[in-house]
């Protein structure tokens, strides 16, 4: 585009967006995400010590691996933290660079599982 004299005009107007603020009881916030949490750090830590020996892949049941469990019991230790963290108090960024270091392992657990149906093929029909 060349510069021509219309288009070196500039119109200068305030940029402003709206913003809505609630009020959050952070007590009873706190109190829901540890419960939450509590109900995922049990299930991850039955599988990572290998109380759960398969799951469904694709409809059909398949082992568990070991570096599968050595995810779960990563992702285990990270929902310890981030419940230890809620339960202390910590402060806002500290907590959501746990979550989001939580959400990165799961991740990485979920693209195992990609991993593993990729390799069985096409589930058979019955």
């Amino acid at each position: 585009m060349r510069n021509t004299p219309e288009c070196t005009t500039q119109t200068e107007r305030p940029f402003c967006l709206p913003r809505h603020i609630d009020s959050i009881d952070t007590q009873t916030l706190r109190k829901k995400l540890i419960t939450e949490l509590e109900d995922l750090f049990d299930l991850a830590s039955l599988i990572a010590k290998g109380r759960v020996d398969q799951q469904q892949v694709g409809g059909k049941m398949q082992s568990i691996t070991p570096k599968e469990r050595q995810m779960w019991a990563q992702v285990t230790a990270n929902i310890a933290q981030v419940m230890g963290n809620l339960a202390k108090g910590r402060d806002e960024t500290q907590f959501n660079d746990d979550l989001v270091e939580l959400e990165r392992l799961f991740k990485e657990v979920c693209a195992m599982h990609d991993k593993a149906i990729e390799k069985q093929g096409p589930a058979e029909s019955s």
